[in-house]
């Protein structure tokens, strides 16, 4: 099973995310910004990419690009922002579905199951 790629450059939260993730079963790698993202595509495939917007290094846009540089329009990315803009957002990276912060955890949890297939 490929893994889900988590891009959060809040450690908390990205070990919290990491943690959910993981208890419902899926195998989860994590990155603490948008270039360990990139360097960690290099040499992996994903299932789903769940990424921050606001990242210290590159944003949402770059990385988004990155990820579809890497590996094709076939890895869904699934969005996270607080600027209140997440839909647009977005619309512009072609992200199968967008959560604002702060969000349920189990809203998570429904969005990956309904993006990712039962194995």
């Amino acid at each position: 099973m490929q893994p889900i790629l988590v891009v959060e450059d809040n450690p908390a939260f990205r070990e919290t995310l990491q943690v959910v993730l993981g208890d419902e079963g899926w195998p989860v790698a994590t990155a603490a910004d948008g270039r360990a993202a990139l360097d960690w595509l290099v040499g992996q495939q994903p299932a789903l990419v769940v990424m921050d917007w606001g990242l210290p290094d590159l944003d949402g846009q770059v990385l988004a690009t990155g990820v579809r540089n890497a590996h094709g329009e076939g890895i869904p990315i699934l969005l996270i922002t607080a600027d209140g803009r997440a839909a647009e957002k977005a619309r512009r990276i072609g992200a199968v579905a967008f959560l604002g912060k702060p969000f349920d955890l189990d809203e998570l949890i429904d969005l990956v199951r309904r993006v990712l297939p039962d194995d």
